[in-house]
């Protein structure tokens, strides 16, 4: 084999390595995203507000969580809503399945964007304060990579469906030792200004091309002809 045919040969194999790299290197990427969502999901569980705040992105101004009722801005925003709850009662059980991922990063590997169902239930008891219900939620996330840990940087939550019994489980008596049911205020930044939970047809977008023809999907043209209600949330503050 001549030098020149061996140093092309070289090259090549370079080339081809740095490929498997990258290819490597966002694999590990996506892995990564995949393990911080569902610790999300386990710490939600028992409604552990400082571990659930440590997945988000420290002191970054971007950093917000929308919610059905609005949108929780900066790190501060994120610390009031996660710790709406000072103390969760035992009896909480908040189990929200982060299931059936999109995800996609940037080409720098420094940002990502992620598409998630999230399912599951809540049960209550006197002491908790909020109804039993199944819900099934979609999940927009933002990504970002910080000293080369990926975190949260958005949470944008879509409630697509609720179902409650209608059936609140009794306040405790008065002469009981549990603590009484109070429903934590709601305090976003930015209210919702309309209703899109169902059945109100809303998509919310995605943060991806079509994976066969590479074009945008059509989920603004139908939001557009949508009549939406003015969001309820807001009289609840």
């Amino acid at each position: 084999m001549s030098d020149k045919s061996l140093e092309a040969k070289v090259k090549t194999m370079e080339s081809e390595i740095r490929s498997l790299k990258k290819q490597m290197q966002r694999l590990e990427d996506i892995e990564a995203i995949k393990r911080l969502q569902c610790a999300y999901g386990f710490y939600l569980e028992h409604w552990m507000g400082d571990e659930i705040i440590d997945c988000f992105a420290k002191d970054n101004p971007e950093v917000s969580g929308t919610f059905v009722e609005g949108t929780y801005k900066g790190p501060e925003g994120i610390r009031r809503y996660f710790r709406g709850m000072k103390e969760a009662p035992p009896e909480f059980l908040h189990m929200v399945m982060q299931v059936s991922p999109v995800i996609t990063v940037a080409e720098d590997r420094q940002t990502a964007h992620g598409r998630w169902y999230g399912y599951g239930g809540i049960l209550s008891h006197a002491t908790v304060p909020l109804d039993p219900a199944i819900m099934a939620v979609i999940y927009e996330m933002d990504y970002i990579k910080e000293d080369g840990v990926w975190k949260i940087l958005k949470l944008r939550l879509l409630m697509h469906y609720a179902y409650t019994s209608g059936r609140t489980p009794p306040e405790p008596p008065p002469d009981s030792k549990e603590a009484p049911r109070e429903r934590p205020k709601l305090t976003p930044d930015e209210w919702a200004e309309y209703d899109t939970q169902y059945p109100s047809g809303y998509i919310y977008p995605f943060h991806y091309l079509h994976p066969v023809t590479g074009k945008p999907s059509t989920e603004a043209k139908r939001n557009a002809g949508l009549k939406l209600k003015p969001s309820p949330f807001k009289s609840r503050g």
